[in-house]
Parts: C-alpha cells; sequence; structure tokens
C-alpha cells in the first residue's frame, strides 16, 4: 500500500515534467511588436481561423525591446510543449548575430512562414529620378541618399546588399524612428530614396506624393501592378519583410508537424488571403517548415557578412 501510495504522489509530477498534451491550453504567439505592428497583425490574421484547426484558443503576447531580444528571452523560457510560438522577422536574426540575446538561430525550429512583404525603391514624385535609369546612373555618380530605421537594421543590410547588386556607389544611410519617418523624410526631399513596404506609404504613394521605381520580388505584386521588379531591369536582388513562426528546438516533433499543417490551412482560408492581397504581400507568402527554415539560414549567413561589412558586427 505504501509503495502504490508513493507511486500516485509521483504521477502528477510526472506529467508535470513531461509538459501538457497539446491543445490542452491556448497556444501563445509571441510577437516583438506592439498591438497595431505588422508582426501584430499578421498574428491576428492567422487567428482567425486556427482555434478551429488546433481545437484551443491563441492569444497573443506583445513583448517589445530590444529589437527581439524581449520576445526571445521569453519564448525561450516558456515550456516546449507545442504551445508557445514565436511570430519572428528578420530583425529577430539581425539581434542574434548582434549578441544581444542568449538564444542563437541553432536554438530554433521554424515551422511555417507567414509573409513575404516585397520592399520597393520609392522616390518623390517630383524627383529628377524619374526612372530606373535615371536612377542608376545618378547612383554610379554619386552616393544616394538612403532612408533607414537603424544603423546594421535589416533595411540598412538590404540597402547596402541592393546597392551592391545595382552597380551603384555605396549609399549614404540616413536613419529615422520608423517607416513612417522614412516616407515623411522622403516626401520632404530629404533623402534621395527609401526601401520601403507597400503598406508603409500607400496613402502617399495613392496622393501622388511617392513614386514607386522597382519591387525588390521575383513578381510584379498586385498592389503595384506596373512598377517592374529589379530582376526585370536586370538587377538580381531580391528583398521582402519576412515573417514566420518557430518553436524553440525541443519541442516535440509530431506537435511541430501538426503546428505546421494548422497554420497552413489557417494561412489558406479566405480571409488570410485577403490579407495579403489588401497590404500588398506576395500571395505565395505561406510556406512550409522546410522553406521557411532554408529561408532562416540563408539570411542569417547573408547578413553576417553584411554586417562585417558595415563594421556593426560584434
Amino acid at each position: 500500500m505504501l509503495a502504490t501510495g508513493l507511486g500516485l504522489l509521483a504521477a502528477p509530477r510526472i506529467l508535470r515534467a513531461q509538459g501538457a498534451a497539446f491543445g490542452s491550453r491556448p497556444i501563445e504567439i509571441v510577437t516583438h511588436s506592439g498591438v497595431g505592428g505588422g508582426t501584430d497583425i499578421t498574428a491576428r490574421m492567422v487567428m482567425v481561423h486556427a482555434p478551429a484547426e488546433f481545437g484551443t484558443e491563441l492569444v497573443v503576447v506583445n513583448k517589445t525591446g530590444g529589437s527581439g531580444a524581449a520576445a526571445l528571452a521569453y519564448a525561450a523560457q516558456r515550456p516546449k510543449d507545442g504551445h508557445t510560438l514565436l511570430l519572428m522577422t528578420q530583425t529577430h536574426l539581425i539581434t542574434m548575430l548582434r549578441s544581444k540575446t542568449g538564444t542563437q538561430l541553432a536554438d530554433l525550429v521554424g515551422v511555417a512562414r507567414a509573409t513575404e512583404d516585397p520592399q520597393v525603391v520609392m522616390v518623390r514624385a517630383d524627383s529628377p529620378l524619374r526612372s530606373v535609369d535615371e536612377f542608376l546612373s545618378t547612383g554610379k555618380s554619386r552616393a544616394l541618399k538612403f532612408g533607414i530605421t537603424h544603423v546594421g537594421s535589416v533595411d540598412h543590410v538590404a540597402t547596402v546588399g541592393f546597392a551592391k547588386a545595382a552597380g551603384i556607389r555605396p549609399p549614404t544611410a540616413v536613419p529615422f524612428r520608423g517607416g513612417g519617418d522614412i516616407v515623411i523624410n522622403l516626401v520632404g526631399g530629404n533623402i534621395d530614396a527609401g526601401l520601403l513596404n507597400f503598406a508603409e506609404a500607400e496613402a502617399q504613394i495613392r496622393a501622388g506624393e511617392v513614386r514607386p521605381l522597382m519591387v525588390l520580388s521575383d513578381e510584379r505584386v498586385s498592389s503595384l501592378p506596373d512598377t517592374p521588379t529589379a530582376k526585370e531591369t536586370k538587377i538580381d536582388y531580391s528583398s521582402a519583410t519576412t515573417r514566420g513562426f518557430a518553436v524553440m528546438k525541443g519541442t516535440p516533433e509530431d506537435w511541430v508537424a501538426r503546428l505546421e499543417q494548422g497554420l497552413l490551412k489557417s494561412m489558406a482560408s479566405p480571409t488570410y488571403t485577403a490579407y495579403l492581397k489588401s497590404s500588398g504581400q506576395a500571395s505565395t507568402s505561406p510556406a512550409g517548415r522546410a522553406v521557411w527554415q532554408a529561408q532562416l539560414e540563408a539570411f542569417s549567413n547573408d547578413s553576417r557578412q553584411a554586417l562585417a561589412d558595415l563594421g556593426v558586427a560584434q
């Protein structure tokens, strides 16, 4: 009887050590953006149909600060039981490369890609850089002023990469607080150009204050059907604000597979498809684990070299 009693007392401890059964509690989606930010909105759009796929509720946990470091630290402390999803962008990878967090890419497992938001080379409407040819010609004769969010940021890396691929002089990077400020200064004539997402400058494009010159994607986007891709202009370069889901390594493999399947089904819904179209993002954005993991690793490798070239690596 004593042995049986001890076994019964130990059972709850064993169950707790093994973690809760998948779907037994809400799934947290951890983002580094505040409420209303692009990543936060993406999470909430996925959540429209996800509860039906997973049989449990989903909640957004906004952990801002440290360019993704706070979100990474929070996700790393949660149980590895499939109930914590990190919705990450290239910003998290840059932060990891610059050693602002103990968590590194090797500690994460990509689950599914959610968005591919192509960056667009934009100039003000009355800019003397009226065409791609004029833009490239001028860029070869002098360093163009590009707005960026901050030194060593994702858009800073992309700006330098684009300039190299386009064969123009290394640009003069002018840092601002965010995409909105870049647009304001672009319209004001304080910078020559910016790499921006369609949604960041949609109002100014429709008002005729900003002119898109080329989209840094493999295909034209529905929001800018008349704007050529960089590849159409013989520039072999693409760049996008990419968001996708990941879990901490150690999460059971069968639960990772269930998360991947459920997320892809949720993102195949008409609601999510309409969201991608209305926000100017690629219709091919959703992708599975293999594609997303490879993309994370490729971006990390490319960014490591870019940061070293910029002199802002560790």
